[in-house]
């Protein structure tokens, strides 16, 4: 009576196969479901680094790479100076120049391979040679502003300080200076002239006196 009773009671402990096939499978979906939530959260933590790092690209690019310890200095400098009252630094950088090529003048004069040119604030210019008489000075229009006066006897020392000069100023120079050897020749040529003309009055003259 006793065993019976005893086998009656295991019996009733022993889970049904259903259940337990049941149980299994809600084992396995919830493993499923635990390893599809850890694979979703990987794959949008990597997506959300993406964005960030295309967030910092962009910003970058918008605004310029990090600021560098020169460009500190510099802006020390600028503040330091618009703080004690100074000429701020950036006001120079824009103030037009006062005659072409100023960056290349020390002390009023540039030197170019041995060829000086004087500094006329005044007239925005260069010079080039003896600027006394302006009829034998040629007054030449720069690109970017100001003049470049030679004095005729000195062209020939253009030809080494080109390289100081651009290509645009280049130009405008071989220009001038072609078309003012053009017009002497012109001029020389009507002076010939003149003074044939003069010389046949003159021998014309003679011969009715005699």
């Amino acid at each position: 009576m006793k065993i019976g009773a005893y086998m009656t009671a295991v019996r009733s402990l022993e889970v049904p196969k259903t259940q337990r096939a049941s149980s299994t499978r809600f084992m396995d979906r919830s493993g499923l479901k635990t390893a599809e939530s850890g694979g979703t959260w990987a794959l949008l933590g990597s997506r959300l680094g993406d964005l960030k790092d295309t967030a910092e690209e962009e910003k970058k690019e918008a605004f310029g790479e990090e600021e560098t310890p020169k460009d500190r200095s510099e802006a020390l400098k600028i503040y330091e100076a618009v703080k004690s009252g100074g000429r701020n630094p950036i006001e120079e950088l824009r103030r037009p120049p006062k005659v072409p090529y100023e960056h290349l003048a020390k002390d009023g004069v540039i030197n170019y391979n041995g060829v000086c040119f004087v500094c006329d604030e005044k007239t925005n210019s260069i010079c080039l040679g003896d600027m006394t008489d302006e009829k034998n000075v040629l007054n030449i229009p720069l690109s970017g502003g100001g003049h470049l006066k030679v004095n005729r006897a000195n062209i020939g020392q253009l030809s080494k300080a080109a390289g100081m000069f651009t290509p645009e100023d280049l130009n405008l120079i071989m220009r001038a200076i072609a078309l003012d050897t053009k017009l002497q020749e012109t001029e020389d040529e009507i002076d010939d002239m003149e003074a044939n003309v003069g010389n046949q009055l003159k021998g014309g003259g003679e011969s009715e006196e005699a």
